[in-house]
């Protein structure tokens, strides 16, 4: 009886756990495309975006800060640098991924607005 209730004990904090963080994902998403913002991916932690005018990193946590989030100006790239599974921009300005092919995708979709 007791490992009945604390096993349902565990099932509810698990579902309600990933209720939530479902609503998180939700409003970053919704945030990211009220920027314009296209080739949203998820990696290592955060989302990344290239907007129109601009790229967006959001870290993806228990709690969401839209206001904490990471952005740089397309017009003030100057450089881009692919390192390992890393772009670096302007010397100082990192860009992560797990897959090799979302970072190939990003750069190309950066290199076409950069172009513009």
């Amino acid at each position: 009886m007791i490992f009945l209730v604390l096993f349902v004990l565990i099932a509810a904090i698990v579902i309600s756990l990933n209720i939530y963080d479902n609503s998180n994902l939700e409003k970053i998403k919704l945030h990211l495309e009220s920027n314009n913002c296209q080739d949203i991916i998820y990696s290592k932690g955060t989302y990344k975006a290239t907007c129109s005018d601009k790229i967006v990193q959001i870290d993806n946590a228990f709690s969401v800060d839209l206001e904490k989030k990471y952005e740089m100006k397309i017009k003030d790239i100057k450089k881009i640098e692919k390192k390992n599974l890393t772009l670096i921009i302007n010397d100082n300005y990192k860009v992560e991924f797990k897959k090799k092919e979302n970072m190939e995708r990003f750069y190309k979709n950066l290199e076409d607005i950069k172009n513009r």
